[in-house]
C-alpha cells in the first residue's frame, strides 16, 4: 500500500468494498435461488407420488395392469419426470414407464410413508406406499370388530417416482450467469463513477505535492493555482499563505542563524548551569597550555576541587538547591583567581583550574585559599544550613608530560587521596607516565593478601584526652597502615578504599578487632583503664560475620563489650541505613558502644542521632579547622556540642594540632581530642606498653 498513489488509494477504498458487498448480495441471492429451485423440485417429487398412490390402489387389489401402464405412462409425459414404476407388496414390477435409474435391490425396499429414495447429480427418485383402503370392507360379509383398536392399513404395492435434473440445473445455471451479469455492470458503473471522483480529488492533491517539491528544493516562489472548493480549496490557499510566510521569513533567517550559530558556540564552549567553561574547552584549553609548554614556555599547575558533601544537599534539599550551591561555588572559586587563570566545571560537583604561570608552593597556596574559602563557607537552603568543603588535588606540568591524560590521572589521585585522607584538605602529586601509573595501581589485591599474612599492617594507636572533668584510665582510637619494603606507607583510608573493591576491608577490620580484644583482656588482668575505639569499613557494618565474629571474641576472653566503640562514618548511616542501624542494635545487645565519624557536616547529621543513639561522635573537621578565625565556625561547633551533650553523646575533636586550638575545644565543652597537640600517633603494641601496662 505505501508504494501506491493518492489515485490508486482513493480507487483502491471506493471500490473493494463496493466490490464485496456487491458480491455477496448476488452470491447471496444466487444460493437462495439455487435451494429454492432444490426445494421445489423435491417438493415436486412427493407431490407427485402422494398423487399416484391412492390412484394406484384400486389397479393393484384388480390386477389391472394395463390402467397402470397408463398411469405409468401418464406420469412420464408430464415435465421433468424420467420414469415412473409401480411394483407390488412383493416387490416384482407391475407397470413401467421411462428409463428408470433405481436398482431392482431400491425397488424392493419397503417404505412406510413417501420419502426421497435415492439422488445423483442427475436424477432423483422418490416413492410411496401404496396402501388398501379401510372403506373397501364389506359391512355385510366382514362386520366391523368390537376391539375398539383401529386397524394398520395394509401396504399391497409402491409406486416409484424418477425426475430429471436437467432442468434445474439449466436454470441454476441461469441464475448464476444472471447474478454475474448484474456484477459486471455494477462493478463496470461503478468504476466509472470511482475514476471521475478520484481524479477530481486527486489533481488538486498531486498539484499540491508537486508545489511542496518545489518548495522543498529551495523554489521559495512556488505557489498554486486556487481552482477548488471546500476543504482542498482551503488547503490551496493556505499552502500559498504558507509559502509567502516562509518566503518572507527565510529573508529573516539569515541574521538569526549568525546569532544562533555565535550563541550555540559559546553553549558548546561552557556549562549551562554555572557560565564557566565545560569539560571539552577546558580539555581543549589544557592541550594548548601543554603545546605551550613543550615549545618552551613557562611551567604552570592545574587545580582539581571535589567538593564535599554535595550528596547531602542534594539528598536533603533536592537538585535545585544543588544546582545553586553549584552557582554560588562557581562565583566563589572566580572571586580569587586571576583573569588569566581558567576555571572550569568538569561534571557534577568537580571543578578544575589551569593557574597560569604558577607552580610549587605558589599553586600549594592558592589551592589551600581556596580549600579555606570551601571549608568556610556555609550554604543556606530555606530553613537548612550545611558546611560543604572542598577535597583539592594539585599537580604540577612540566616538559616532561606527554599528554594531557597524564594531567587528569594525576589530579584526579591528587583529589582522591585528599578526600580519602579526611576532606577539606589538599594534596599534591606528580604526573606519572601511564605505565608508571598502571604498574602502581595495579595488583592491590595480592599486596593486601602478603602484607595481611606477612604481617606488615602495623596498628597505631591515636591517644585520646578528655578535655573536660577526667574520666579515668586511658582512651585511644586505633588505625592502621600499610608497610611495604620500598614503597611510602599507606594510610587505613587509602588502604580501605582499595581493600573494599575486593573484598578484604572485613580481613583488615579483623586485625583491629582483635588487637583491642587482647588489649582489654590484658589491661582487665592488670587491672588497667582501657577503652577502645575501633573504625570499621562498610562491608564490616554490613556484614553478619563481623557480628558473629565480634560475639565470638568477646565471648573468648570473657569480656563485657562495655570498654569497646565502633566507629565509621557517618556516609555509610547515611547510605546503608538499615544495615547501619541493625549493627547499632546487635552491638548494643553486646553492650557496645556505637562512634559516628565527620559528625555535623550538614545538618542532617542530627537526623541519625535518634537512629543509632550512639555513644561517640568525632566531629568533622571543618567544624575545626577555622575555629580561631571565624566566629560563624565557633557558633555552629557550639550548636553542636549543646546538641550532643543534651543527648549524654561524647564529641572528639580530630587532629588537634596547637594548645591555643586545645584551650578553645575545652571551654566550648568539647569531651575529646586526639591530634598533635595531645600526642603522636604510635605502634599500638608500644603504647600499650608503656601508656597502659606501665602506668601507674
Amino acid at each position: 500500500m505505501n508504494h501506491l498513489t493518492l489515485r490508486h488509494r482513493l480507487l483502491f477504498l471506493t471500490l473493494l468494498p463496493s466490490a464485496l458487498i456487491a458480491v455477496a448480495l448476488v452470491a447471496y441471492f444466487t444460493l437462495s435461488g439455487i435451494s429454492t429451485l432444490e426445494g421445489e423440485l423435491r417438493l415436486k417429487g412427493l407431490a407427485t407420488v402422494r398423487y399416484l398412490a391412492p390412484i394406484s390402489e384400486y389397479g393393484i387389489i384388480a390386477g389391472q395392469v394395463e390402467s397402470l401402464h397408463g398411469l405409468a405412462q401418464a406420469t412420464v409425459q408430464e415435465s421433468g419426470v424420467k420414469a415412473a414404476v409401480v411394483v407390488n407388496q412383493k416387490g416384482r414390477t407391475i407397470a413401467v414407464s421411462g428409463r428408470v435409474s433405481l436398482s431392482a435391490e431400491e425397488l424392493r425396499n419397503a417404505l412406510g410413508e413417501p420419502r426421497l429414495v435415492a439422488e445423483t447429480d442427475h436424477w432423483i427418485a422418490f416413492g410411496a406406499p401404496v396402501k388398501r383402503s379401510t372403506t373397501d370392507t364389506d359391512l355385510f360379509f366382514d362386520p366391523p370388530s368390537n376391539t375398539g383398536k383401529s386397524s394398520t392399513p395394509e401396504i399391497i404395492g409402491y409406486i416409484f417416482v424418477e425426475l430429471d435434473k436437467t432442468e434445474l440445473a439449466d436454470k441454476q445455471r441461469e441464475l448464476v450467469m444472471r447474478g454475474l451479469m448484474i456484477v459486471l455492470f455494477g462493478m463496470l458503473v461503478l468504476a466509472a463513477l470511482a475514476i471521475t471522483m478520484a481524479d477530481n480529488l486527486a489533481r488538486p492533491v498531486m498539484r499540491l505535492v508537486q508545489a511542496v517539491n518545489g518548495m522543498s528544493s529551495g523554489k521559495l516562489e512556488t505557489r498554486v493555482p486556487t481552482t477548488s472548493s471546500g476543504e482542498l480549496g482551503v488547503l490551496e490557499n493556505g499552502f500559498n499563505q504558507m509559502a509567502s510566510r516562509i518566503e518572507e521569513v527565510h529573508l529573516s533567517m539569515q541574521a538569526r542563524i549568525e546569532e544562533a550559530t555565535a550563541q550555540l558556540a559559546f553553549q558548546a564552549r561552557h556549562d549551562a548551569l554555572t557560565g564557566l567553561l565545560n569539560r571539552r574547552e577546558f580539555e581543549h584549553r589544557l592541550e594548548k597550555a601543554l603545546a605551550s609548554v613543550q615549545a618552551g614556555d613557562e611551567e604552570f599547575s592545574v587545580i582539581f576541587a571535589d567538593l564535599d558533601r554535595f550528596k547531602q544537599v542534594n539528598d536533603t534539599c533536592g537538585y535545585l538547591a544543588g544546582d545553586e550551591l553549584l552557582r554560588q561555588i562557581a562565583l566563589l572559586f572566580q572571586g580569587r583567581l586571576r583573569e588569566d587563570d581558567t576555571l572550569a566545571r568538569l561534571g557534577g560537583d568537580e571543578f578544575s583550574i589551569i593557574l597560569a604561570n604558577c607552580t610549587g608552593a605558589r599553586a600549594r597556596q592558592v589551592a589551600e585559599d581556596l580549600c579555606g574559602l570551601a571549608s568556610a563557607y556555609r550554604f543556606i537552603w530555606q530553613d537548612k544550613v550545611f558546611a560543604i568543603g572542598a577535597s583539592i588535588g594539585v599537580t604540577t606540568v612540566t616538559r616532561k608530560v606527554r599528554n594531557i591524560n597524564e594531567i587528569l590521572a594525576a589530579g584526579d589521585a591528587a583529589c582522591h587521596r585528599a578526600k580519602e585522607s579526611g576532606r577539606n584538605r589538599v594534596c599534591e602529586q606528580e604526573v606519572v607516565q601511564a605505565q608508571d601509573r598502571r604498574q602502581e595501581n595495579s595488583n592491590w589485591a595480592s599486596r593486601i593478601a602478603i602484607a595481611l599474612s606477612e604481617d606488615r599492617l602495623l596498628i597505631e594507636a591515636i591517644p585520646l584526652r578528655s578535655l573536660q572533668v577526667s574520666m579515668g584510665g586511658h582512651t585511644v582510637a586505633l588505625t592502621a597502615r600499610l608497610n611495604e619494603p620500598g614503597q611510602p606507607p599507606v594510610t587505613l583510608a587509602a588502604l580501605i578504599d582499595a581493600a573494599e573493591r575486593y573484598d578484604l576491608a572485613p580481613a583488615i577490620d579483623r586485625r583491629l578487632i582483635d588487637c583491642a580484644v587482647a588489649a582489654l583482656a590484658r589491661a582487665r588482668l592488670q587491672q588497667r583503664s582501657l577503652y577502645c575505639l575501633v573504625p570499621l569499613s562498610r562491608s564490616s557494618i554490613s556484614s553478619r560475620e563481623t557480628i558473629d565474629y565480634i560475639a565470638h571474641s568477646l565471648t573468648t576472653h570473657n569480656l563485657s563489650g562495655d570498654r569497646l566503640c565502633f566507629v565509621f562514618s557517618e556516609d555509610i548511616l547515611t547510605h546503608q541505613t538499615s544495615q547501619a542501624i541493625e549493627f547499632s542494635r546487635q552491638m548494643k545487645s553486646l553492650r557496645c558502644q556505637i562512634g559516628l565519624e565527620d559528625f555535623g557536616g550538614g545538618l542532617s547529621s542530627f537526623s541519625h542521632l535518634r537512629s543509632i543513639y550512639p555513644g561517640y561522635v568525632k566531629l568533622s573537621r571543618s567544624l575545626t579547622r577555622d575555629l580561631g578565625g571565624s566566629r560563624a565556625s565557633t557558633a555552629l561547633l557550639r550548636a553542636v556540642q549543646e546538641i550532643t551533650a543534651d543527648q549524654h553523646i561524647r564529641s572528639i575533636a580530630e587532629d588537634v594540632d596547637d594548645l591555643e586550638t586545645l584551650d578553645q575545644l575545652r571551654d566550648l565543652g568539647i569531651d575529646y581530642a586526639q591530634g598533635k597537640a595531645i600526642a603522636p600517633n604510635e605502634p599500638f603494641d608500644v603504647w600499650f606498653e608503656g601508656a597502659v601496662m606501665r602506668s601507674a
